[in-house]
């Protein structure tokens, strides 16, 4: 028999996503001294302090943090277990999915044509994602399925495919013609990179010895800083070949890094196993 209650975790995981006690209890329609008393309940059943208050915010311990993300997945299960059951009459699905912005759309949308096919009710959402972004939304519970470059461990995963990003450049800026080029030329021209959408930790892909940056988030938006001559990026093979055809774009004379290869992989944990939909994506993703 488990110690602390569904009910005690989404107490929890709510004074988290709110920032405090008060907050919280807004959130779940209950008072603050029943949010304060649930939390204090679990703190005693565990022996330890889930949160420090300090002022009127409710900071997580390390403690804390290091449960968040299983208590959001449980509570996230929890109510899709709940939306089944309340749903179980009805023919709708929903299917959510987080997609790295490298990955080629023809790649995923050929995939949902199968699913579709196979079950006409289903409602999709997809999220795009970059970097540690797909974890997160897989982590959290947001997500049925990710495609990403880094997926969290404890889930069922298969490597999917790789893409190549080149460095590239519009035909008009200086460098287009600049021949032999060492990674230490690149330092004083403007770097257009795919930010990182991750909450919780951002991290960057890539080479970033540049001193000027323009951040964007989706490939296409760099593929345009580019084509418009703000600065040069490593952008994916499937996004270039027609830019690069018609002579809008070219690639970089590097020496040596001019290419990299980035491996995707698809994930999901084992409670959607046996979900047939999520089973259909997955076999037509990786056939």
């Amino acid at each position: 028999m488990s110690k602390v209650s569904l009910e005690q975790w989404k107490m929890f995981v709510a004074v988290v996503e709110a920032g405090g006690f008060a907050q919280a209890g807004e959130m779940l329609f209950k008072t603050q001294p029943t949010i304060s008393h649930g939390i204090h309940k679990i703190e005693q059943l565990l022996g330890k302090d889930l949160f420090n208050i300090q002022g009127r915010k409710a900071m997580l311990t390390p403690f804390g943090q290091s449960l968040l993300p299983q208590a959001k997945l449980l509570v996230s299960q929890a109510q899709h277990l709940e939306d089944q059951a309340i749903s179980f009459n009805q023919p709708a699905r929903q299917l959510r999915l987080a997609v790295d912005v490298l990955l080629p759309p023809t790649y995923w949308h050929a995939a949902l044509q199968q699913v579709l096919r196979a079950y006409p009710q289903t409602n999709v959402k997809v999220q795009q994602s970059s970097l540690s972004r797909a974890a997160e939304l897989l982590e959290d519970g947001h997500v049925d399925l990710a495609i990403g470059s880094r997926l969290p461990a404890q889930i069922i995963s298969y490597p999917l495919t790789s893409v190549q990003l080149w460095a590239v450049v519009s035909n008009e800026h200086k460098l287009a013609t600049s021949k032999d080029l060492k990674l230490d030329d690149l330092t004083c021209h403007r770097q257009i990179v795919i930010s990182d959408m991750g909450l919780r930790q951002n991290t960057n892909s890539g080479w970033l010895g540049s001193t000027q940056r323009l951040s964007v988030y989706d490939a296409q938006a760099a593929l345009a800083a580019v084509t418009s001559g703000l600065g040069y990026a490593w952008l994916p093979d499937w996004l270039i070949s027609l830019p690069l055809k018609n002579g809008e774009l070219s690639k970089l004379s590097l020496q040596d890094g001019g290419c990299r290869q980035v491996a995707l992989q698809l994930g999901y944990y084992p409670t959607y196993q046996d979900d047939p939909v999520l089973q259909t994506l997955r076999d037509a993703l990786l056939n």
